[in-house]
């Protein structure tokens, strides 16, 4: 997919899931909406790629033109509702398979970074008060989030929820940092709880006893599996400054047609070859060892698809020859493709 270098304000630097775009094209598509042209945006793959992420900013700005061509200021609510463990993928699958909803509530600080990184404001650590556990989010609206966003997560923790549980999950309170909208009736229709605005922060509060409940479908074995390849992909999030991650995204987006090159991916952020050579290079990093390392990460996840033959992986990976793809990967893991393939 074709993503655009976007420079993020102060108020709202971070990334979100793939899954999130992916949830909001599917939503407005079943509106009879071509998000495509709406949002000026390529439709994402439908495929969950984990490492593919989008700038907090955009997809803050694609909601709010969603809710204004929709007419649904309560889109966040609404979005939310629609959201399955299918949509994340890997992380939606550990959360479905824990013994309980304890268990996966407790798991979703864990891989936070893999639904949602921002500076500010990431979920702390759970807390025990009274008979509840509270799950605190520190920075809110004030912060430049965005309503919409945080209605959306939220929503989507309480609709994930009641997907994964075999029976219905109570929830005592919802807090949000917002100002209190001129109604409350369709968000305490919605959470089924008290729900509070103008609070410090922006929570939810579970009584203990729900936290008990047992999930449809545990599979403690998948969980373990899960998370081994979970916290790979946690490893492999990028640290490195908005424009490395950023020329990332580009790279990334042009393996699929063929051999990135440093001259198509320059004038995607409207700069002059030599000007991004000398930028990578103040990041200590380069064109050339940034392709390398996205295709590493990409051929992992698609040698796990067992649909895809490894001439088809080459070809995803933007190698003209199989075996110039299997050299390569030889030479990242000491293994051949195949071998790999069997040992994980």
């Amino acid at each position: 997919m074709n993503i655009k270098a976007v420079k993020l304000n102060t108020f709202a630097q971070g990334f979100v899931s793939s899954a999130y775009m992916r949830i909001l094209f599917e939503y407005l598509k079943n509106q009879g909406i071509d998000a495509s042209k709406l949002l000026n945006e390529p439709t994402p793959d439908e495929v969950d790629r984990v490492l593919i992420r989008y700038p907090l900013q955009r997809w803050i700005s694609h909601l709010q033109c969603a809710a204004v061509r929709l007419g649904d200021p309560l889109l966040g609510l609404h979005l939310g509702k629609t959201v399955t463990p299918a949509h994340f993928g890997v992380i939606g699958y550990i959360f479905a398979s824990c013994p309980t909803l304890g268990a996966s509530l407790l798991r979703l600080q864990a891989y936070q970074r893999l639904i949602q990184e921002v500076e500010q404001g990431g979920l702390e650590a759970p807390i025990i008060d009274g008979s509840d556990l509270v799950l605190r989010w520190p920075a809110g609206s004030s912060g430049g989030h965005g309503r919409l966003h945080l209605e959306f997560g939220i929503a989507t923790l309480l609709q994930f929820s009641k997907c994964i549980s075999s029976k219905d999950v109570e929830w005592k309170q919802v807090s949000f940092i917002d100002p209190e909208p001129s109604s409350l009736h369709a968000y305490r229709d919605f959470f089924k709880c008290e729900v509070l605005f103008n609070q410090a922060a922006t929570s939810i509060r579970v009584p203990l006893h729900s936290l008990t409940v047992p999930l449809k479908k545990p599979e403690p074995i998948l969980v373990a599996l899960l998370e081994r390849q979970a916290n790979e992909f946690l490893n492999q999030l990028p640290t490195e400054n908005e424009f490395v991650m950023s020329v990332r995204r580009c790279i990334t987006s042009q393996i699929h047609e063929g051999e990135p090159e440093l001259d198509s991916v320059a004038s995607k952020f409207n700069i002059t070859p030599r000007t991004l050579r000398r930028r990578l290079d103040q990041c200590d990093t380069s064109f050339r060892v940034l392709l390398e390392k996205i295709r590493q990460q990409l051929a992992k996840q698609y040698l796990l698809d067992p649909t895809l033959q490894l001439s088809d992986v080459a070809q995803l990976l933007g190698y003209s020859e199989q075996s110039t793809f299997q050299r390569a990967f030889l030479r990242w893991t000491g293994l051949t493709p195949n071998a790999y393939k069997r040992s994980v």
